[in-house]
C-alpha cells in the first residue's frame, strides 16, 4: 500500500475515533436491552439513566417478526444502535428516540444539552460578540405603517 494511503487512513481513523468518543459522551446510547414477551416490548436502558419500554408494534421492521427473532436483539458497537441478525434489521438509538420522543419537550431538552457543549466555533463566536459589546440585540419588528 502506498505511504500516502496509509497516512490518510491513519488520519481518518483518528478523526473518526474522536468523533465516536465525543458522540458517546453527548448522545444517549443503549447500555442494556431486553425483550419482554408479556408486553411484547423492548426495554432499553440508556447510558444517561433513562429506561424506555417500547412496544414492538411501533417498530415497522419488527411488527410481523416472530417473538424468538425479536428476543435475539443485540447492542451495536458503543450502544449507538440495536441489531437483529436473523431479521437483518438495524435501528439507530438516536433515530429511535427522535421518532418516539418527537414532541416539543424532547426538542427543548436536545437544545439544552447541545447548548452546554462547547466547541471552537462557539468560543470564536463568543469572542467576536464580546468585542462587539455582547450578544446581538433582537430588534423589534416594524409594525404596520399608519397613514
Amino acid at each position: 500500500m502506498p505511504r500516502w494511503i496509509h497516512k490518510e487512513l491513519r488520519c481518518n481513523f483518528v478523526r473518526a475515533s474522536r468523533a465516536g468518543k465525543r458522540a458517546a459522551r453527548t448522545e444517549a446510547r443503549a447500555r442494556f436491552v431486553v425483550y419482554r414477551p408479556r408486553e411484547h416490548a423492548l426495554r432499553i436502558e440508556l447510558t444517561n439513566g433513562v429506561a424506555i419500554v417500547l412496544p414492538v408494534k411501533l417498530i415497522p421492521d419488527l411488527r410481523r417478526a416472530a417473538r424468538r427473532d425479536v428476543r435475539a436483539v443485540e447492542i451495536l458497537g458503543r450502544g449507538g444502535g440495536l441489531h437483529w441478525e436473523s431479521l437483518d434489521v438495524d435501528l439507530s438509538i438516536p433515530g429511535l428516540l427522535s421518532s418516539v420522543l418527537a414532541g416539543p419537550e424532547w426538542l427543548a431538552e436536545l437544545g439544552r444539552v447541545g447548548g452546554r457543549i462547547s466547541s471552537a466555533a462557539k468560543a470564536t463566536a463568543a469572542r467576536r460578540n464580546g468585542r462587539r459589546g455582547g450578544r446581538p440585540r433582537i430588534r423589534p419588528r416594524a409594525g404596520p405603517v399608519e397613514s
